[in-house]
């Protein structure tokens, strides 16, 4: 028996599908992303201050400063490691990291010692998550 159409044939369905599948994936990938336009140089974010702080009150004394920040809301404690010119080193915190309660805006941890020449100070946070990040990595 024959069709009664004379472009039906065996094969043909097959062929249509595979065409339409072909213009689907075509269509799909013509679109594209249009590139961000960048905000003027007094909208653009500056970058934000270190949460802590070092001071050289004199040569015999360091001032260690949390004044605090929205990014380090959830801070317990912070550990400065503070070697001198001599290479001796002290450590001294503030906070526990033991503790639920988060470390207070504006906690200082003052440090009496040798500081008259290059002083390296290290300070590490330790988060309520229990993960501990470098703070701060300087020498004054």
């Amino acid at each position: 028996m024959t069709s009664p159409f004379p472009l039906y044939r065996k094969g043909t369905t097959a062929i249509c599908l595979l065409v339409l599948i072909a213009l689907m994936l075509l269509a799909s990938g013509c679109t594209r992303q249009v590139p961000q336009q960048q905000a003027p140089a007094s909208q653009q974010q500056t970058k934000t201050p270190a949460p802590v702080t070092v001071t050289r009150t004199d040569s015999s004394h360091l001032t260690i400063a949390y004044p605090g920040s929205s990014d380090t809301g959830t801070l317990l404690e912070l550990e400065a490691t503070v070697t001198d010119s001599a290479g001796k080193t002290q450590t001294r915190s503030a906070g526990d990291h033991l503790s639920t309660t988060p470390l207070k805006f504006g906690a200082t941890i003052p440090l009496t010692g040798t500081f008259n020449g290059n002083t390296h100070v290290l300070v590490t946070g330790y988060f309520l998550d229990g993960s501990q990040k470098s703070l701060l990595d300087t020498t004054i």
